[in-house]
């Protein structure tokens, strides 16, 4: 999409060349003929450094905030990371004021309900898309992403694009780190939805109050218009109480007395391939059937219908629709093996996602509970021992083995884990990821259900330096066609 630097620039009064340019770019290793480089403060590093490499690539033009050159095609400006969200979002045609937007915060859910969001829209016949952890695009065919929420510069490109595309609606990862550094800064959301606030990311926000008041950033009045919050997390009902945007909650029945336009649930029933439950709202009661497992699951469906809701489709509709939705790659997804085992492969990489997913499952569990799963080196140590904990408390078998170890010592980390069981604990360590969950499956009874935590949709596994090509759920394929033999 060729730009006219002098006119996009002198709109905000900056004198500039008359230059025709293709993108943007943050990163100076992206940067081709006829770019315009930003050399702006990272979260590590000062974009300044790279400069001379961007123009030596073919930098068109390099907008920075600090330094002195002597080089017409480097302008400095010093309240560049002001006036950046606007510049970028002029350069590319100001794309999200022509798309449907959801913006969804929380620890756990998040994934889920973008991609329930997509499913919902696709069965009502309006285009969407999705941007976050499992990349960017149409639910069934995604571009990878290096973050679940990109920087606004990137947005905006991806956005400009879903439009040429025609996409109508767009829902969005919206991750507290990206609220906290800014990534997000320029969009103004149609909804944001909050899912829940539980233990994770403590190596960088130091505490659960910042971490919280980090996802709230997203409902303040610059950066949504309206909210959806699941009052059954105690976080969650405090956001909903102070919140001053149009309001829709959801969550269980008990949770939504008190509100004037709520989803709520309750009366849930296991069944073996989903779950029934009753649907209630101010527009009336609903008996709603879903071929999922897990409570957290009717409520990331409830989120995904509130949101959708709150854009104006109609509710009927939306419950309609959602009887059709299929599980999300990676999170409570099922593999049935030919001695009539289930092995269910989930994200769950906190402690409340994996007491979550136990739960769930026991409810389908006719024989025993099993739990592969391990924790991520460099990373929170104080979950390591609660998860431990849970797995103890809510599974039948444990294996502890790797998930990422980066640069710790896998048997340091699993014995971390293991601090949280008893010393004659149902449980066992075996480091290698493959071997502990062969082991578990070859191990397993008709009736068992084996859950396979912490890595779900992803397809590298972090050791020291190195990145390994590990795909869980391409694995699980290859038992299920070795042990159907």
């Amino acid at each position: 999409m060729p730009v006219n630097v002098k006119h996009w620039l002198g709109r905000h009064g900056i004198n500039a060349a008359d230059l025709v340019v293709e993108q943007l770019q943050l990163d100076s290793r992206k940067v081709g003929t006829g770019d315009v480089f930003l050399a702006i403060a990272g979260v590590q590093q000062h974009g300044g450094q790279f400069i001379a490499q961007a123009i030596e690539q073919g930098a068109a033009l390099v907008l920075t905030d600090q330094g002195n050159y002597h080089d017409s095609r480097v302008l400095v400006l010093p309240q560049l990371t002001q006036q950046l969200p606007k510049l970028v979002a002029d350069f590319y045609g100001q794309p999200a004021t022509k798309l449907k937007s959801i913006g969804i915060t929380g620890t756990n859910g998040k994934s889920s309900i973008a991609f329930f969001i997509n499913q919902l829209a696709e069965l009502l016949s309006i285009d969407a898309a999705v941007i976050g952890t499992l990349g960017y695009g149409y639910y069934q065919k995604l571009t990878e992403l290096p973050n679940t929420t990109p920087h606004f510069v990137e947005l905006q490109r991806i956005l400009a694009g879903f439009v040429k595309q025609q996409v109508q609606l767009v829902a969005m990862e919206v991750s507290s780190h990206a609220l906290v550094q800014q990534r997000v800064d320029g969009l103004q959301f149609d909804v944001a939805v909050f899912t829940n606030l539980t233990r994770d990311h403590l190596d960088y926000h130091g505490s659960m109050a910042a971490y919280g008041a980090a996802k709230a950033l997203l409902f303040e009045k610059n950066k949504s218009n309206s909210a959806v919050v699941n009052v059954s997390d105690e976080f969650g009902r405090s956001l909903a109480q102070g919140c001053i945007s149009p309001l829709r909650v959801y969550g269980t029945a008990a949770a939504c007395v008190g509100f004037e336009r709520f989803l709520a649930y309750s009366d849930v029933i296991a069944l073996p391939d989903g779950c029934r439950f009753r649907l209630s709202s101010e527009q009336g009661d609903f008996s709603l059937r879903l071929p999922l497992f897990g409570e957290f699951n009717i409520q990331n469906v409830l989120a995904a219908i509130a949101a959708l809701h709150q854009l104006g489709y109609p509710l009927p509709e939306l419950i309609k629709a959602a009887t059709g939705l299929t599980a999300v790659p990676g999170r409570m997804e099922q593999f049935v093996f030919p001695h009539h085992v289930v092995a269910v492969v989930d994200y769950a990489h906190t402690p409340d996602a994996l007491q979550q997913a136990l739960q769930a499952l026991r409810a389908h569990c006719d024989g025993h509970l099993w739990c592969v799963f391990g924790c991520g080196g460099d990373r929170d140590k104080g979950k390591r021992p609660l998860m431990g904990q849970l797995a103890e408390l809510y599974a039948d078998h444990i294996i502890i083995t790797a998930d990422n170890p980066r640069s710790e010592d896998v048997i340091a980390i699993c014995d971390d884990i293991a601090a949280g069981m008893s010393p004659d604990g149902n449980y066992s360590i075996e480091p290698d990821r493959k071997t502990a969950i062969k082991l578990a499956l070859v191990s397993a009874q008709d009736g068992d259900i084996v859950l396979v935590a912490g890595k779900g949709h992803e397809t590298i596994q972090i050791v020291g330096a190195e990145q390994r090509q590990y795909d869980e759920r391409g694995y699980m394929r290859q038992l299920v066609a070795e042990m159907s033999i």
